[in-house]
């Protein structure tokens, strides 16, 4: 039986000679594996609409087991990333992280939306001639933590995530087994915190409440900026550990 994903291409990897499998997030069955069966060869017409970060139409064999690849419809290849090394590097690094977070086969739409409009603003920006590599970052950090809420770790950040008192300015601990800002108070009892500026809880609070194209506007000072990259990273391996 033949079944049609609309998909956007997570990743490759190489089996045998001539074959792969691909990695692909799907609107309708969240992540698959798609096996293509002699897409290395020099006259193969897969491969082109099959290459990471492209969004596609493809066509699936399935019976036991993956599906095989019959047909693949480009949708949009993402040019501007693929030219534009920064942007290149935040995305596959936002892919991996993707990766980790994804379980096999679970139809998500929203979080397929979520991943599109990602791509699509990071697109918009490496295609302007000027480059504002801030906003590589920003749209990077924005995607990763609305998937997480998107997946159902919402980080507290409106509240002490311990004992849910107001949060006061300039002393306030991110913590990821508590998922999210906790209270200088409470902070004196966690073993594992990190240090958190004001400007980085803003910026987390606005991600939480508005869309990833909105976040064009948004201007982060290179602490806030680092500071958010060390919460990621620790939020991530906190969840997938």
């Amino acid at each position: 039986m033949e079944y049609k994903y609309n998909a956007i291409v997570l990743n490759k990897i190489d089996t045998g000679e001539t074959d792969r499998v691909y990695v692909v997030y799907t609107r309708e069955a969240g992540r698959i594996l798609a096996r293509a069966i002699g897409v290395k060869k020099p006259n193969a017409k897969l491969a082109g609409n099959l290459e990471s970060i492209t969004q596609c139409e493809i066509f699936l064999a399935k019976g036991k087991g993956r599906g095989n690849v019959t047909g693949v419809i480009g949708v949009e290849n993402f040019l501007a990333i693929k030219q534009n090394i920064e942007a290149l590097e935040k995305v596959f690094g936002a892919m991996k992280i993707f990766n980790r977070l994804m379980t096999q086969e679970e139809k998500d739409e929203k979080t397929f939306q979520l991943l599109l409009d990602y791509l699509s603003a990071m697109n918009e920006v490496a295609g302007k001639t000027e480059g504002d590599f801030l906003k590589f970052d920003i749209y990077t950090l924005g995607f990763i933590f609305k998937l997480l809420q998107n997946l159902g770790y919402k980080q507290e950040v409106k509240k002490c995530a311990v004992c849910v008192g107001k949060l006061i300015s300039g002393e306030n601990y991110f913590s990821a087994q508590r998922g999210g800002i906790i209270c200088a108070v409470c902070a004196k009892l966690e073993i594992r915190k990190i240090r958190v500026t004001d400007e980085a809880v803003k910026f987390i609070r606005i991600v939480l409440d508005n869309k990833i194209e909105n976040l064009g506007k948004v201007k982060l000072e290179k602490k806030s900026l680092n500071n958010l990259k060390i919460i990621v990273q620790e939020a991530v391996r906190w969840i997938t550990n």
